[in-house]
């Protein structure tokens, strides 16, 4: 597993703060940190990849808000906030 980070710029934030979201198992979204008008978020996500990420936000809301992600290194010295198991290799 890996950590995904999903940086959003939101352009109908009622719209994308109302949904809910079907996780499939072994997916988890472990932090949510939107601006206070809702316009743009930062979420930290655990899954396969950030391409199985992509495909989850993508078909939930790519079409009402614009979407960045990338893998975390774990293993990068300044990483930091991760459980302690992510740093273990597999």
């Amino acid at each position: 597993m890996t950590y995904v980070i999903a940086i959003h710029e939101i352009q109908d934030p009622e719209k994308f703060w109302g949904g809910n979201l079907d996780l499939p198992e072994g997916v988890s979204l472990h932090g949510i940190y939107p601006r206070a008008d809702g316009a743009r978020a930062v979420c930290v996500w655990e899954g396969d990849s950030d391409d199985q990420v992509r495909e989850i936000v993508e078909s939930a809301a790519g079409e009402i808000s614009r979407n960045e992600f990338f893998e975390v290194d774990a293993s990068h010295p300044a990483t930091t906030g991760l459980p302690a198991s992510a740093r273990t290799p597999a």
